[in-house]
């Protein structure tokens, strides 16, 4: 049977051939579908031109405009002005219905779309009285909001989309043939506007009976029925059913009810398996790295610039700044990571303060990481994006928020058109609101504005089929494609139910009080059924129709809409059947993994079969598991190996063969890593995997324990070195140098707070008090400070006895000359003595600071020809703080054979391949590797004891005996 639609259709067309002829339609995409239907069904729909009331409304009032000087304004400028007028009736009224505090993005838009209501109702501001309102302080404060916005046209000479209607003029081509959709509900100024243009004279475009009805043409008879357990098994069920079929895409329509849960599902279903899909209604912006991008940006501004926006943003690949094109996204991540900026836009200058890192601090980074110009250009983009937003809070506008992100849009690339159409609708914007005239507001309600716009916004829409896609529309605009198989997704009732809420400002009383013209909330939503279930009607073919019983994610379940029940009933012949009968009659519910459908649409669902009976039972597969997927089985290997009794690689010792573990060049505190854990040494210095370094920021805190040691070190350093150069102590001269160096780490490193700055700045003094305390009863004076061993091109080649020579980078913080010839070292600790033990000289390797550098020291003196007959004889670690209390742990240098032989059983161990977890599982707690071992420390305690292990363990045992 032939739609009724397309049979009018083509009765105009062979009527009036050679006439032009204007399709009136809500949107330009309905005429488009109906015309390419007329033409494949039909052969001819020559003459034809689509238009909306809005689109005729412009072209024949264009002239006039013109000739009176008259501007045309957008909805868009039509909303904010009347967000315009709001503002300034809250400032202006002595007791305003709607203050300035309640003037939020949602309720703006409540009255805009109020005011355009009642003027295409054409009920002038004189008839909106507060008597015909409930609140009568709400009638007033609308009629006067009315008035204003009416004088405001007036005055500024402009036309908004209803005020077109006085300007539009008849159309001189009078054999013009317009037919009107019925299905579009004319407003009254619509109606007259239509009325002028035409004469008085069109045809109603009829509608199809609705698919529900006797006698329709819809294929209820042919339909077939299934139901899912949720949407996304239900969306997953179309595509089984589209392959087990061999149904080309652009054969099908996929029309679903709940737009932002079903739409979503069928895009990110056809994503995953690259199928082609175009969709009426569009996708949320939020779907596209533009408007993730957006979002982030948002979240950036309204947290008062806190970096981890920024940081997702470059981690999930959404941002690319240009100013760093040579730069790899990892290397930006961990500049900004290490910056310690935390929040607030002054503390972006320490991007420029970042220094370069060192080759040796890094030897995996290249030669681009290491070039500071990427901390610099960094910068430079992000001054760029201050260099437009307001500094002052109250300075804000949705304009400014744009500025910024239009800057932000240079560095989000572009990957396909649905990415450049999300650009392109966001400069828009950006265009719009600078065109518009708004007032400052706070930071915090322009980003709302923005985020409501943003949220608002799609992309990808087309309400026109293409060839070789499967098109997805909606209940607004579905069924009249024509395409032979069609899917009605989502009918049950909950989803298929149309509300009939009323308007928040204009209640149904109120608008029968005013103009009987405006309608009701039930009027609209029997007119939108209507609507909905006539264009339906127009669906020939086959067509699928589907509901989701029970919904997973609420364990809800859910009975089908009536009307599919409906067409059950016409099918089966039992007009009588109810939902039992229904649900008795369908297959089992699909699932996401599981359907009657014998095709399989992704690898879960091959799994699955293969891992279930029959009886549903799930079978033994791990081996088959585990052979498809060898990471999975080397690491149940390395599970097994770990709770076996015999000590393997999987424990980290293992046969180094092919490769030497033992570091060309090395430091004191690498050595003592090792002896600490030698499985963390391993993973650090042998597979080079490194913790990600990223400085915490701390409202309460302004410096951290690197800043703050790094601080004091300085101010040492300083005071020593002007001390040497001008002889005798002098406590001004400290106090100088620690203010000159506190206000340096002021201008480099922006505190939290004033508050927190002073405190610890006030801490840092009463260290230096120690510090000045221990100088004054000190007999010894520094002759080196900062002493650095090793040259930058190679290290220092350090003899430790028994012909053992390790190639040794380090610096020595001070040596001091206790008489001629003899010296001793000192190393500052800002921390806690607490596990510098006296009878620890060792501490089982983990404390080899002192006994290295002495005998270091002392060689360098030698070979440098500075002092050949020195001798060290004492090194010690200096805890000059408050929480120190100036202590010191002193160890004489008589060890030298020990210290030898203790280094070399290190190298050994890393020779043999022995790197097991440390005997101390108290340090796992502050590992960076922990989520690596996990308890792999205790598991090895009772490993070591086996017999057979101990004989491998040797090396490494012999380093942990020396106490």
């Amino acid at each position: 049977m032939i739609s009724r639609r397309l049979a009018q259709l083509q009765e105009i067309a062979s009527a009036y051939p050679l006439h032009r002829k204007v399709l009136v339609t809500r949107s330009y995409a309905i005429g488009h579908q109906w015309l390419e239907r007329l033409t494949r069904e039909r052969g001819f729909a020559a003459n034809f031109e689509i238009a909306t009331p809005h689109s005729l409304a412009e072209r024949h009032s264009r002239l006039s405009l013109r000739k009176k000087k008259i501007s045309a304004i957008t909805n868009e400028e039509a909303y904010w002005l009347v967000y315009r007028l709001m503002r300034n009736m809250a400032t202006e009224l002595t007791q305003p219905y709607v203050p300035l505090t309640m003037l939020s993005p949602s309720v703006v838009r409540c009255f805009h779309n109020a005011v355009g209501e009642l003027r295409h109702a054409l009920v002038p501001s004189e008839r909106v009285t507060p008597e015909r309102f409930e609140n009568t302080a709400k009638g007033d404060y609308i009629g006067k909001l009315l008035e204003r916005y009416e004088r405001y046209l007036a005055y500024h000479r402009l036309a908004d989309e209803v005020e077109l209607r006085l300007y539009v003029e008849p159309d001189p081509r009078t054999e013009t043939v317009y037919l009107v959709d019925r299905h579009v509900q004319l407003s009254a100024a619509e109606q007259e506007m239509l009325r002028i243009i035409t004469g008085g004279r069109w045809h109603v475009w009829e509608t199809d009976a609705p698919f529900t009805s006797e006698g329709a043409g819809f294929p209820a008879a042919e339909a077939e029925f299934y139901h899912a357990l949720g949407p996304v098994a239900e969306v997953r069920e179309v595509f089984r059913r589209l392959a087990a079929r061999r149904i080309p895409l652009d054969q099908v329509e996929v029309i679903v009810s709940d737009e932002d849960v079903y739409t979503l599902a069928m895009y990110t279903t056809a994503m995953q398996h690259g199928i082609p899909c175009t969709f009426s209604g569009g996708i949320p912006i939020d779907y596209t790295l533009t408007g993730q991008a957006a979002r982030l940006y948002l979240a950036w501004i309204d947290s008062g610039y806190h970096l981890e926006p920024i940081l997702q943003a470059l981690k999930q690949g959404i941002l690319r700044p240009h100013t760093a094109e040579a730069v790899t996204t990892g290397s930006l991540i961990r500049i900004l990571e290490k910056s310690g900026i935390g929040w607030g836009r002054e503390r972006y200058e320490l991007l420029w303060r970042m220094p370069a890192p060192s080759p040796a601090a890094d030897a995996t980074a290249s030669e681009t990481d290491l070039d500071a110009t990427p901390a610099v250009r960094l910068a430079d983009w992000f001054h760029h994006i201050f260099a437009v937003l307001p500094a002052r809070d109250e300075e804000w506008t949705p304009s400014a928020v744009m500025k910024g992100f239009e800057i932000l849009l240079e560095s989000i690339p572009v990957r396909d058109d649905n990415e450049a159409q999300a650009q392109a609708g966001l400069r828009h914007l950006a265009e719009t609101l600078r065109c518009a005239e708004i007032e400052t507001m706070d930071r915090a309600m322009a980003v709302r504005y923005i985020r409501e716009m943003t949220e608002r916004m799609t992309f990808g829409a087309s309400g026109i089929p293409s060839e070789g896609k499967l098109h997805v529309s909606t209940l607004r605009d579905g069924g009249q494609s024509g395409r032979p198989y069609t899917f009605l997704i989502g009918m049950d009732e909950q989803g298929w139910a149309i509300p009939a809420n009323q308007d928040p400002i204009l209640l149904d009383e109120e608008r029968l009080r005013i103009d009987s013209r405006l309608g009701t909330a039930k009027e609209r939503a029997e007119h939108e059924e209507q609507a909905r279930n006539e264009r339906l009607g127009s669906i020939r073919g086959r067509c699928t129709m589907s509901f989701s019983s029970f919904r997973v994610a609420d364990k809800q379940e859910r009975n089908a809409a009536f009307e599919l029940l409906v067409c059950y009933r016409q099918q089966s012949g039992n007009l009588s059947a109810g939902y039992e009968e229904l649900l008795h009659a369908l297959p089992p519910a699909a699932g996401v993994l599981h359907s009657a459908e014998l095709i399989v649409i992704d690898s879960q669902e091959v799994w699955l079969k293969a891992l279930i009976d029959r009886q549903r039972n799930i079978r033994r597969g791990l081996q088959e598991v585990l052979a498809s997927y060898p990471a999975l089985g080397e690491g149940t290997a390395a599970q097994r190996s770990r709770s076996d009794s015999v000590i393997g690689k999987y424990d980290g010792v293992f046969d180094p063969s092919g490769h030497d573990p033992v570091p060309a060049a090395t430091s004191v505190s690498k050595l003592e890593l090792f002896a600490r854990c030698p499985l963390q040494y391993f993973f650090h210095e042998i597979l080079r995997v490194r913790p990600k370094e990223t400085a915490e920021f701390d409202r309460s805190r302004w410096l951290d324990a690197a800043q703050r040691g790094t601080l004091l070190h300085a101010i040492f350093q300083k005071y020593w070195t002007e001390t040497n150069e001008r002889g005798g102590h002098d406590r001004s001269r400290l106090q100088r140098i620690t203010e000159e160096c506190l206000q340096e780490a002021r201008e480099q490193i922006p505190a939290p707070s004033e508050h927190v700055m002073l405190k610890e700045c006030e801490q840092i003094r009463r260290d230096t008090e120690i510090f000045w305390k221990g100088e004054l009863v000190r007999r010894s004076r520094p002759r080196f400070l900062e002493l650095e061993l090793h040259r930058a091109e190679e290290p220092f080649a350090a003899r430790l006895g028994d012909g053992l020579i390790l190639p040794l980078r380090g610096y020595v913080d001070r040596v001091d000359e206790l008489a001629p010839h003899t010296y001793k070292i000192l190393d500052y600790k800002t921390g806690s003595s607490r596990k510098y033990r006296e009878d620890g000289y060792f501490a089982g390797g983990t404390q080899l600071q002192h006994a290295v550098y002495a005998a270091a020291v002392e060689q360098w003196l030698h070979e440098s020809g500075l002092d050949p007959e020195a001798k060290v004889v004492e090194s010690g670690y200096y805890f000059p703080t408050y929480r120190g209390q100036g202590h010191e742990i002193t160890r004489d240098q008589n060890r030298r054979e020990d210290t030898s032989r203790l280094v070399g059983s290190m190298l050994e161990a890393m020779r043999q391949g022995l790197f097991p977890p440390t005997q101390d599982s108290r340090q796992c707690s502050w590992c960076d590797y922990q989520a690596v071992c996990g308890r792999h420390a205790e598991y090895m305690k009772e490993k070591r004891k086996e017999p057979g292990n101990g004989a491998r363990l040797v090396p490494l045992l012999e380093v942990e005996s020396y106490a």
